[in-house]
């Protein structure tokens, strides 16, 4: 093969792999199988495209305690491609139907925070943090609460 052409591959191949890394967070790895998708109530919206990247179910332990605190609770990050103020404003309106209530938002051009609870159960609730590229969501019984790890 003429070195010419080695190149030009080389090239391209380089040129294709940097269009493709735009978000690497929310591109599943080739071979690591189907992400499952986060856990949360039905009627919760979630922003479409976006790839769960951790979940975890239950409240950490406070330091000493010794007892088990088994209030429902839910903390999800996903990766999108997308802006925070996309995000967002598909949080407002979606957090504006069915049975959620928002409580409050703060826009900082880049994402944001709402907080948001149920109308027929208002103890449960939680916080949305929103940044480009990344959704992180707390929520359960007695919440809003916490911030993101």
């Amino acid at each position: 093969m003429k070195p010419i052409r080695v190149a030009t591959l080389v090239a391209a191949g380089l040129i294709l792999l940097a269009v493709s890394a735009c978000n690497p967070a929310a591109h599943q790895l080739p071979g690591m199988g189907t992400p499952q998708p986060a856990d949360v109530p039905a009627d919760f919206p979630v922003y479409a495209g976006a790839l769960a990247l951790s979940q975890a179910y239950g409240r950490p332990p406070s330091p000493g305690a010794t007892s088990k605190d088994r209030r429902e609770f839910e903390e999800i990050t996903w990766a999108t491609d997308d802006s925070g103020v996309k995000t967002f404003a598909f949080y407002k309106a979606g957090l504006a139907k069915g049975d959620w209530v928002e409580q409050s938002a703060v826009d900082n051009g880049h994402g944001g925070l709402i907080t948001f609870n149920r109308k027929s159960n208002p103890s449960y609730g939680g916080t949305i943090f929103l940044a480009d590229g990344k959704i992180h969501v707390i929520m359960g019984q007695d919440c809003p609460c916490g911030t993101p790890n």
